[in-house]
């Protein structure tokens, strides 16, 4: 407990750096059970810090914290932040030796849902691709028996006359 994970900061584009000042803390609702707390450093930046020691990836993967930062202005302004904390494994020195697969695609930006409806885009134009080919083929073999009955046809009448 009290090993801090992640440095966190905020900054006001609006104002010079000089005259920003913001606070850190918990929500009231991450504040009831915390896994995590926030420590304030009172300079801009915030501590993310354990409660407990050995967090499993089996028990539970992902943590959710919203940290509310407050400015110093009146009136004091605020904005909830969630940070998303992702368990992983490492050695004794505290180097990450794996993560989740999904840690992969998340630095691209496609979330899952948009992975799945690229997926099903896909299917349904290899879908569409298969129809045409088989309509296709279809109407091949129709036109072939068309011609057929037609040389049968001349060859029937061929032997009236």
């Amino acid at each position: 407990p009290g090993q801090i994970i992640q440095i966190v900061s905020a900054t006001d584009r609006d104002l010079s750096p000089a005259g920003q000042q913001f606070s850190f803390r918990l929500s009231p609702e991450a504040a009831i059970k915390p896994n995590f707390t926030v420590r304030d450093f009172r300079n801009n930046t915030a501590g993310i810090e354990t409660r407990r020691n050995g967090y499993s990836r089996r028990q539970q993967e992902l943590y959710f914290l919203p940290v509310i930062i407050e400015d110093s202005s009146y009136p004091v302004q605020s904005s909830t932040n969630t940070m998303t904390i992702r368990v992983c494994r490492c050695d004794s020195d505290g180097t990450i030796l794996s993560c989740n697969v999904e840690a992969i695609f998340l630095p691209v930006g496609l979330s899952t849902g948009a992975l799945i409806a690229i997926l099903l885009c896909i299917v349904i134009l290899l879908a569409i691709v298969v129809l045409y080919v088989a309509l296709r083929r279809q109407k091949k073999k129709d036109s072939l028996m068309t011609s057929k009955e037609d040389i049968r046809d001349n060859v029937i009448h061929y032997d009236d006359e």
